[in-house]
């Protein structure tokens, strides 16, 4: 048998399909997965000098085989697809390529091979050389987003000969790679079986299984370029990925939503982008030029058509309306608002967010109240898209009564139940200040952000040995520094025609936990 811990592509746990009973026998479930019979078979796993173009293995059970050419791995890759015959208990497999002097070759069966009266499968790796020995190099490492440091898992890992005639920045786009495997869900992945030589090593996202890397993949690569792998130990690779930067705007998705709302998602920021219809449209505004909401004026209609101008290119679109409730007629407007606690930040307004567009608000059906339930005059509001803003802040406003049907929606849609809030705001000194002290200092340029517990940044400063982030709301946040070797103010990805990596990026592994009218003082340390 094989040695199964150097199981490599798809190799991650052994996988059992359920038993089927038999009722004519009675007997027990099978649940074992064929297993080769070692004495049968041609080559034996391990064996040297072999130079055969077909291969015969000997099941200890009949077989069936399932989908083998994407069930059956074999490395180095082949040109032309094998040819795979299965009878019985026997498989034979026809390689169809030359075989390469003194060159070991790796067979992973990833479930191909399945007994015919349960259907449990075989996972397991196939070994043999043709030379005198079985290579035993093997390379190492970690894939990882270069931005959020996260593991990336089902990337493809490939090593590429550095014999390839074809400049680095066209390696991944031209050649399958010599060597492959595929990161795991902590990035983690290991190559085995390895020839000595000089080596390219890339990680792609492959999202067409075509083993190549193609425009709007995230790949990464070592900066490096190439790499000895010879007898002496390969540390551990750390591979970071990125999407190339491109300056072109496109739009990458258009979701049509009900009760009206038309959201457009662009691959860069833009002004230079109109949308239109008919109907009539409002903008919700959402911080970001690259994600933008919209609201129809009216109920949507059956074809709602949409005129969009993009960079001076005009198109129509007709999206598809999604998420309609079974019964329209029974949908209730929806209300949020931005009290916490019974409280709102120091010197904010009470904002009450609806579902839907506001159409119309009737002030005689608003009420508000001080502490002591005394009427007050209403103060002023404004509406903006779904939001209706009071300007609260230094009044005496303590309460709000909005009675069913005071707002109604462009759809013609009234809040139903009455609306109560209590509120009042914090006092000035209700933020928390953090200082972070640092004892390193860096070769180039470094940004710092600080960022809150959905992973938005709050918080920007220069780089120093002390550093105040000053008026925090009490919460749990995270550091992050980033090398700004570009001077660019921002995270620049990586090159591939430049062979450049990602900016790196380090992330403070502590959460820090800031009180209210408290100071927080963080040593952040970094490893040599």
């Amino acid at each position: 048998m094989p040695d199964l811990k150097y199981f490599g592509f798809f190799i991650l746990i052994f996988l059992y399909a359920c038993a089927q009973i038999t009722p004519l026998t009675g007997g027990p479930d099978d649940i074992y997965a064929p297993a080769i019979d070692s004495a049968k078979t041609y080559p034996l796993s391990g064996q040297t000098n072999f130079t055969d173009s077909e291969l015969n293995l000997k099941f200890k059970e009949y077989i069936k085989l399932k989908n083998p050419n994407d069930n059956i791995l074999i490395i180095p890759q082949q040109t032309n697809t094998p040819e795979y015959y299965v009878k019985n208990k026997r498989l034979r497999i026809t390689l169809k390529d030359e075989l390469l002097e003194n060159t070991t070759y790796t067979i992973t069966f990833n479930g191909a091979i399945q007994d015919i009266t349960a259907g449990n499968d075989s996972v397991f790796q196939y070994v043999f050389s043709t030379g005198d020995y079985i290579d035993s190099l093997v390379v190492r490492g970690t894939v990882k987003d270069a931005f959020l440091n996260t593991p990336q898992n089902q990337f493809l890992v490939g090593l590429y000969p550095k014999s390839f005639e074809a400049h680095f920045d066209s390696i991944p786009f031209k050649f399958k790679p010599m060597y492959l495997t595929q990161s795991d869900k902590q990035g983690k992945f290991e190559l085995n079986y390895l020839k000595d030589g000089v080596y390219y090593i890339f990680a792609i996202e492959d999202k067409n299984k075509n083993l190549l890397y193609d425009p709007g993949e995230a790949f990464g690569f070592i900066e490096e370029q190439s790499f000895l792998l010879s007898s002496e130990m390969i540390p551990d690779l750390d591979i970071r990925t990125f999407k190339e930067e491109s300056t072109e705007c496109e739009i990458e998705d258009v979701r049509f939503n009900f009760p009206g709302q038309l959201e457009v998602i662009l691959s860069n920021p833009t002004d230079s982008i109109e949308i239109t219809s008919i109907m009539g449209l409002l903008q919700e505004e959402t911080g970001s030029k690259d994600s933008l909401i919209f609201w129809l004026e009216k109920s949507p209609q059956k074809k709602t058509q949409f005129f969009i101008d993009l960079l001076g290119e005009k198109d129509t679109i007709k999206p598809i309306y999604q998420n309609i409730p079974d019964k329209i007629e029974s949908f209730k407007m929806k209300t949020l608002n931005n009290v916490v606690g019974g409280k709102l930040l120091p010197n904010e307004d009470l904002k009450i967010t609806f579902s839907e567009p506001v159409g119309a608000v009737n002030k005689e059906l608003i009420k508000f109240f001080d502490v002591d339930s005394n009427e007050l005059e209403m103060p002023e509001y404004l509406v903006e898209v779904r939001d209706l803003v009071f300007k609260t802040a230094g009044t005496k406003a303590h309460e709000i009564r909005v009675d069913s049907a005071a707002i109604t929606s462009v759809y013609e849609r009234v809040n139903e139940e009455e609306i109560k809030i209590l509120f009042d705001n914090e006092t000035e000194d209700y933020y928390g200040t953090l200082i972070v002290s640092v004892d390193t200092v860096f070769s180039v340029p470094v940004i710092v952000h600080l960022l809150d517990i959905k992973g938005e940044v709050v918080g920007t400063t220069e780089f120093s040995r002390k550093m105040e982030f000053p008026k925090l709301i009490p919460g749990d946040y995270q550091l992050r520094l980033i090398f700004d070797v570009d001077n660019s103010g921002d995270w620049t990805a990586g090159s591939l025609k430049e062979g450049r990596e990602a900016e790196r990026v380090i992330y403070n592994s502590e959460i820090i936990k800031v009180k209210s009218k408290w100071e927080k003082e963080v040593d952040w340390k970094f490893k040599d």
